[in-house]
């Protein structure tokens, strides 16, 4: 048995889809034996609104942020998610963020030893034409990855 040792903060990206409560179930599993902190974060993709400019009807995106009420209730949703965490002993942060999904996740996954992220488990079409945030995160990881395979019930 291999015992991992000196491991503080474990990143959980969570979509606060159906099996986020699977992946934080297993990054608790994972924490608890190791006293380990959990941040819990979830990025809010950023929607653009194309704006027409000049008579060729060009369009520039512009960013539209999330409103404060849809951060608020963001913040809420994964508080529900920490709350199982915080009664089995194990610290948990919860991370809001409006930004593109990888960039942010790598950025949080600076200050944490390992990330946890969840698998819907969608097929190579899928990924085609939608492409996985996962798989992205894999080609550029910087730090150890749980990759949890979940589907939904």
């Amino acid at each position: 048995m291999v015992i991992v040792t000196g491991m503080k903060t474990i990143l959980v990206a969570v979509d606060l889809s159906p099996i986020s409560t699977q992946i934080v179930e297993a990054a608790a599993d994972l924490a608890e034996p190791l006293k380990a902190k959990i941040i819990l974060l979830h990025v809010i993709s950023v929607v653009s609104s194309y704006t027409p400019i000049g008579s060729s009807m060009d369009a520039v995106a512009i960013p539209v942020p999330p409103s404060e009420e849809e951060i608020q209730e963001i913040k809420k949703d994964l508080a529900s998610l920490a709350a199982p965490l915080e009664t089995r002993g194990i610290p948990c942060e919860i991370v809001a963020k409006a930004a593109l999904p990888l960039e942010e996740i790598q950025k949080q996954a600076s200050h944490a030893s390992m990330v946890v992220v969840g698998s819907h488990g969608h097929g190579g079409l899928y990924h085609l034409f939608n492409g996985s945030v996962v798989t992205a995160l894999l080609k550029h990881a910087t730090k150890p990855i749980l990759v949890v395979p979940v589907r939904e019930k």
